[in-house]
């Protein structure tokens, strides 16, 4: 590999850490998921939510919230890319934007901050950072990347009332509000 190609992460990119599928039955893919796979059930929604009826599967729960998205609504099929830190988050999505790719969405999902834009051939794709709180999916409240940091971690305390944030000292929330740039690895 080329050192070039070494030094590109400088958006701390993880990688690919979950897939939205397209199902006309996503409670019944869920179940071959979970009975043929061995994937843990970890969320969904019915007909009646915004969404549309949805199932959430992961084979870690404990790590990853979803590995597995199901929709019935086509649209919102997509590759999620997971990043390293909140400023890391802003930087890639200054990225897009600065590259002039319309940005579809931008959504506080409760478990992570993320955004959504569509590649050259109109795959979705999400560019995501873990918060480190656990919240029932589906969720996605609309957000504004543009905010500084302290400013989106206060509107995911808002969406997280219930929570106890002073137990949270050792998750990813709690020091993404340092403004230091060096990487932290996940």
């Amino acid at each position: 590999m080329k050192a070039e190609h070494l030094e590109h992460d400088s958006f701390e990119m993880i990688g690919l850490c979950h897939v939205g599928m397209y199902a006309r039955n996503p409670a019944l893919l869920a179940e071959f998921y979970r009975d043929v796979m061995g994937l843990q059930v970890t969320g969904g929604s019915g007909a009646n939510h915004p969404l549309g009826p949805s199932a959430f599967l992961s084979s870690r729960p404990d790590e990853e919230s979803h590995e597995i998205a199901i929709f019935s609504n086509p649209e919102l099929a997509h590759r999620a890319f997971k990043v390293g830190s909140l400023a890391a988050l802003k930087r890639f999505y200054d990225k897009i934007v600065g590259r002039g790719i319309p940005i579809k969405f931008q959504f506080n999902h409760g478990v992570s901050f993320a955004f959504y834009f569509q590649d050259p051939e109109g795959n979705l794709i999400e560019v995501y950072w873990r918060t480190g709180l656990e919240h029932p999916q589906p969720s996605a409240q609309e957000i504004d990347l543009t905010k500084t940091e302290e400013e989106l971690l206060e509107e995911l305390k808002v969406l997280n009332s219930q929570m106890d944030f002073a137990s949270l000292d050792k998750s990813p929330l709690a020091t993404a509000t340092t403004n230091d740039p060096a990487p932290m690895h996940a």
